[in-house]
């Protein structure tokens, strides 16, 4: 009996490729594909969801924008004047949180820049939208005073000069004025004629209609006629509430005074002192050798306001601060005829004058230091203009919104 044995062969390429050798190939294949594919999946939907993430961050940052830029225009258009006036350099307003519709609100802060003269303010709005995935937004814009003294005469209509007077500059807030040492910034604006006689004028003349030269005038700047008009000046309302109390002037020979009328008069040789802050009255008339005399401390000023008319007949209107910063004439209202306010100059005539609807006559050979403005100006005698050239960096009692300072703050 024979017996068969089996004995072991080498695997050739053919046993390799047989079907029946990659049935356990398929399965793997096919659960990594599945993964492969699972992974697709979820990264396109995660994809997706930062896709609506961003598009709601992008919406939400851009109506937190409008909300800030909307309490921005408010705050500029309700501006709250009372308030920001009693802002000392350095301090804040905070206006709180405001609710608008459509789920949004917005904060303002107002903070005065400023050193003290010329008001400049920062107004940052915060604006907000409401929910855990609100966006918010910061805005900053600036509101800056408007400088209304930036010429020594400044005149609706005509501006005559005459008499053997003189017209020069000086800043008070760097040296007291020293006559033949000062500055040639003495520039003087008509939006009618201007007539100039036997008058020297250190610095530029500018007239919108013609500029006449008569004998001895002298302009050491440039002299320019049939100029474009300036804006006009604003004419100022008067104080509410009447004018002020018979107790706050003072009394004494000489010094009258109606307080249902608002009339001040006072008698040759006769001093009123005044210390308030502000008076308004509807007359100041000073006779003969009489004088109002004024001492504001550093840092402080005080204005006058004038409904009707200004004249001073022979006397004296003396600032012992001799700083024409602190010491104002204004005019109030639109009287059908404007009087004409008549000034002649003193020693230590420091102060400023803005009338803007009346006409303004300086005579009598002294010296006044400080700036006009007037409908008409008239300068006879000798008398002589010194501008103070702090005067332009004086507060204004007009506002507005500094071109080109909207900006977003970084971060938000």
């Amino acid at each position: 009996m024979m017996t068969e044995t089996w004995e072991p062969r080498e695997e050739t390429l053919a046993d390799r490729n047989s079907p029946r050798d990659r049935k356990g190939f398929v399965l793997p294949t096919v659960v990594f594909s599945v993964a492969v594919m699972s992974i697709v999946v979820v990264a396109a939907v995660n994809t997706s969801t930062d896709e609506r993430r961003a598009s709601r961050a992008i919406r939400e940052s851009t109506l937190a924008i409008y909300a800030a830029e909307a309490g921005l225009r408010q705050t500029y258009g309700s501006w709250p004047s009372a308030a920001v006036k009693a802002l000392n350099p350095g301090d804040s307003l905070d206006l709180g949180w405001q609710t608008l519709p459509g789920n949004s609100m917005y904060r303002s802060l107002i903070h005065r820049l400023d050193k003290g003269g010329l008001q400049e303010y920062d107004v940052v709005v915060q604006g907000r939208r409401l929910g855990l995935n609100g966006g918010m937004a910061t805005l900053v814009g600036v509101v800056g005073g408007v400088p209304l003294l930036t010429h020594a005469v400044y005149t609706k209509t005509n501006v005559s000069l005459g008499g053997g007077g003189l017209l020069d500059s000086y800043d008070s807030e760097v040296a007291p004025y020293v006559g033949g040492a000062a500055d040639s910034n003495a520039t003087l604006w008509s939006n009618g004629d201007m007539d100039i006689a036997k008058t020297t004028v250190q610095g530029d003349v500018t007239a919108a209609g013609t500029i006449t030269y008569g004998n001895l005038a002298v302009v050491t700047g440039t002299s320019t006629d049939t100029a474009p008009s300036a804006a006009p000046m604003d004419i100022n309302a008067c104080p509410g509430g009447g004018y002020t109390p018979a107790a706050d002037v003072p009394s004494g020979p000489g010094i009258t005074y109606n307080s249902a009328t608002g009339a001040l008069s006072v008698a040759a040789g006769a001093v009123v002192t005044l210390t308030a802050s502000q008076y308004y009255f509807s007359q100041v008339i000073l006779q003969g050798h009489s004088t109002i005399q004024v001492n504001p401390a550093a840092g402080t000023h005080i204005e006058i306001i004038i409904s009707d008319l200004l004249n001073v007949s022979g006397g004296s209107i003396i600032n012992l601060s001799a700083a024409p910063p602190r010491l104002g004439f204004s005019s109030c209202g639109s009287p059908a005829l404007p009087s004409t306010w008549s000034l002649t100059g003193g020693s230590s005539s420091a102060f400023s004058i803005y009338a803007p609807n009346h006409p303004v006559s300086l005579s009598g050979g002294g010296d006044v230091w400080g700036a006009v403005v007037a409908s008409t100006y008239t300068a006879a005698g000798g008398s002589n203009l010194h501008y103070d050239e702090a005067l332009a960096r004086q507060p204004s009692n007009k506002l507005i919104v500094q071109r080109g300072t909207w900006a977003q703050m970084p971060g938000n």
